[in-house]
Parts: C-alpha cells; structure tokens; sequence
C-alpha cells in the first residue's frame, strides 16, 4: 500500500497506482456541483458504452472524444438533445437559456466514480486512520528524504517508515529532556533565589 502525502489525488495518479499494482490511499476533490440542482454525480455514466442515463432515464444522444492538442488530456462530451425539451425535470437540469444538457467528464471518470464510492465505506475510512497517522509523522519533522523513500518506493516503504518512527521518537524525547532540563535548572535558581534573602 502506499500512502499518498497530499489532500487528495488526481485522477491520473490513481490509474497510475492501480496500473501499478498499488492502492493509493488519499481521498479524491469533491465533485464540484452546479448551480443548478441536478450535477454530474446525479447521472449514470458509462464511458466504456459512450452513454449516459439522466435522472429522468433518458439516454444520451451523442458521445464526443476530446483532445487537448497542447496537454493531451482526453475529456468527453455526453449531449443530451430534443429528448430535453418536455423532459419534468428540465427547471433543475438546464441553465438558462440552456436547449439541453451537456456534460463533459475526464477520462477516468468511472474509476473516480469507483473511488468516491469506496470512500464511503467504513473499510476505506479505517484505513484512512493509518494515512493520517503517517502525515501526522512526517509533520513533526522527520527527514525529508525518508519521507520521499516511504511514498514514492512501495518496497522500501516499510522500512523508511521505520526510521521515520525512529526518528520522531528522538526528536521527542530530546525535547523531553531539554524540558527536564529547563525544569530542573529553574527549581536551583528558585532554591538559590531563597536562600539569598534569607
């Protein structure tokens, strides 16, 4: 398993991780909603079949493969067309002005679909538990290339993960003896403070 140190993931480093054989363990962005009340999440999308089943159960008319020439990154555009026009559910569809629904999704659509939903599961927030712990680690300072060891190499992560445990340990219990120290070195002063007025 690799722990991923971010907020979320992105959709292409999850694919990647699973091409990979790996489980990255981050939460994905929240879908972003409309201003309307009917978003993305709200259809059914199957991009294997180019279609998509709206609320309503209308089926998408048009399917288009979108490339960006200077990213190459791959979008959909799903069209919904006259099917739109009487549909009761038009009002919390379509902007104004709006003839029918449009959608466009990225390429990993369905495995960010796949992950929103394991996310909700009490498995994938148990697990989360142990992420948090380790970012809980790498914040109270450990070395920056342990760290690096520990995300970005599967086979020696377990053992980065150990010196980084090692070395927080340290770095506690040096401040809890500098702690003892200033405590001790504060009760002689005190002590020699008393004796001096009397």
């Amino acid at each position: 398993m690799q722990y991923v140190d971010s907020a979320y993931i992105s959709a292409q480093k999850l694919v990647q991780a699973q091409a990979e054989g790996r489980n990255s363990l981050a939460r994905l962005c929240p879908a972003r909603r409309r201003r309307i009340a009917l978003g993305v999440s709200d259809f059914h999308i199957n991009l294997e079949q180019r279609t998509a089943t709206c609320p309503a159960g209308k089926v998408s008319t048009q399917c288009s493969r979108l490339v960006e020439q200077s990213t190459g990154k791959v979008n959909y555009r799903i069209e919904f067309g006259t099917q739109c026009h009487e549909c009761p559910l038009r009002a919390q569809c379509l902007g104004k002005d709006q003839r029918h629904r449009t959608i466009l999704v990225g390429e990993h659509y369905s495995a960010l679909q796949d992950r929103r939903a394991e996310q909700q599961t009490h498995a994938f927030k148990q697990r989360m538990k142990h992420r948090n712990a380790m970012k809980a680690r790498k914040r109270i300072g450990a070395w920056p290339w342990l760290a690096a060891s520990a995300l970005s190499r599967p086979d020696q992560g377990e053992i980065a993960n150990y010196f980084i445990g090692a070395a927080c340990n340290v770095k506690r219990w040096l401040r809890r003896e500098a702690w003892s120290i200033q405590q001790a070195a504060a009760r002689l002063s005190a002590q020699a403070e008393a004796l001096a007025n009397h």
